[in-house]
C-alpha cells in the first residue's frame, strides 16, 4: 500500500511560526507534528510515501531524510494552491496501481490503521463531534455506509466528522475521480476539493464505510496546538524522568511535562502541560501550559498559554505570547 500525505499548505493561522517554518515541523510534545503523523502511521508507511509539499518544503524533505531514512520517500511539490485534489493530481505517476492511503497532514490521528482495508471500496477515518459545523462530515445509511459528504454542514443532524485519513482499495479509481472533478471545473472558492471527487465515487458505485479513531487532535491554531499539547503530554509524551531531574537540579517539575535532556533549567517551575526542546534555557521563571522551542531562552518570566519559537529570547513579566523564531522580546515590570 502506498502512502500519500499532504503538506502543501502555507499555516496562515499559525503565524509567525509559519514564517520561518513550514506548519508540519512545528513542534508539538516531543516530536514535530510530523513526526507523530508518522509515528502512528508505522503500520503503513512500509512501502513508498508521497510528501506533497509547497510553502517551504525543501524544510519538510530534510526533516523526513533526516529523521525517517528508512522510508521509501518521494516528494511532489504542489507550486500553485489549487486545493486538495489539485495536491492529489500531482501524484498519479504514483497511482497507476494497487491500494493507497490517503492522509491530510492537518492533523494528530491515533487509530488501528492496519485495519482499515476491508470489504468496501474505501474506508474513512471519522469522529463524531457535537458541532460539526467548521468540518466536512459524512451521511451514512442504517446500515453504515456513505451516502454523501457535506462540507461545513448547516445544521449538527450529520455529527460524523471525516478527521482526514482514508485508504482506497483501487488508487487509479481515485485518480480518475479527481480528474473527473478538474476536468469538469469543479471548484470551491478557486480549489478542487476531495470532497468533490469522493462525491464522484459514490455517484460512479463506489461503497464507502467509516472507521472510528482513537483520537483526532488538530494542530492548525496555536490554541489548538497547545491543548494537542496538553492532550498528548496526558497520554503519552512526558519526561519519565522529569521528577527526579528537578530534585536534583534546582528546578520544580508540576506533571505532566516534557523535558528534553538537552534542555537547562534553574531556579523555574515548569508546568503542568510543558514542553521544553533541545537547548532550551530556562532561568527563573514559571512555564505552564506552553511550548518552548529549541534554543529559546525564558528568564524572569512566567509564561503561560505561549508559543515561544526557536532560538528566541524572552525576558520580563507574566505573558501570553506567540514568538516566532529569532524573535527577543524584553518586557518591563
Amino acid at each position: 500500500m502506498k502512502v500519500i500525505i499532504l503538506l502543501g499548505g502555507y499555516g496562515t493561522r499559525m503565524r509567525p511560526h509559519t514564517w520561518s517554518r513550514p506548519k508540519p515541523i512545528l513542534n508539538v510534545a516531543d516530536n514535530t507534528i510530523l513526526g507523530h503523523i508518522l509515528e502512528r502511521m508505522k503500520a503503513v508507511t512500509t512501502e513508498e510515501v508521497i510528501f506533497v509539499v509547497g510553502y517551504k518544503g525543501d524544510q519538510i524533505a530534510d526533516w523526513v531524510r533526516r529523521n525517517y531514512p528508512h522510508l521509501d520517500s518521494h516528494f511532489v511539490l504542489q507550486e500553485e494552491a489549487l486545493g486538495q485534489a489539485h495536491a492529489v493530481s500531482l501524484c498519479r505517476d504514483f497511482m497507476q496501481d494497487g491500494e493507497l492511503m490517503l492522509a491530510f497532514g492537518d492533523g494528530i490521528i491515533k487509530a488501528d490503521y492496519a485495519a482499515m482495508p476491508g470489504e468496501a471500496d474505501a474506508t474513512f477515518l471519522v469522529q463524531e463531534v457535537d458541532d460539526p459545523r467548521t468540518f466536512g462530515v459524512v451521511v451514512l445509511d442504517e446500515a453504515g455506509w456513505v451516502q454523501r459528504f457535506i462540507e461545513k454542514p448547516a445544521t449538527i443532524e450529520h455529527r460524523h466528522t471525516v478527521v482526514g485519513i482514508n485508504w482506497f482499495r483501487s488508487a487509479p479509481r481515485l485518480l480518475a475521480a479527481v480528474d473527473r472533478v478538474m476536468a469538469e471545473g469543479r471548484r470551491t472558492k478557486g480549489e478542487y476539493f476531495m470532497a468533490d471527487a469522493y462525491g464522484v465515487l459514490l455517484e460512479e458505485g463506489a461503497r464507502i464505510r467509516t472507521r472510528a479513531v482513537d483520537y483526532w487532535l488538530d494542530a492548525g491554531t496555536p490554541a489548538n496546538v497547545l491543548a494537542s499539547n496538553r492532550r498528548l503530554l496526558a497520554l503519552e509524551h512526558t519526561s519519565t524522568d522529569a521528577l527526579e531531574r528537578s530534585f536534583g537540579e534546582g528546578f520544580t517539575v508540576v506533571p505532566p511535562v516534557y523535558l528534553h535532556p538537552d534542555c537547562e533549567i534553574d531556579a523555574s517551575v515548569i508546568g503542568p502541560h510543558a514542553s521544553i526542546a533541545a537547548g532550551a534555557v530556562i532561568r527563573g521563571s514559571v512555564v505552564r501550559n506552553s511550548i518552548v522551542d529549541a534554543g529559546a531562552t525564558i528568564q524572569e518570566c512566567v509564561l503561560d498559554g505561549s508559543l515561544v519559537g526557536e532560538n528566541a529570547r524572552v525576558e520580563g513579566r507574566p505573558a501570553t505570547l506567540f514568538v516566532g523564531d529569532n524573535s527577543q522580546i524584553q518586557m518591563g515590570s
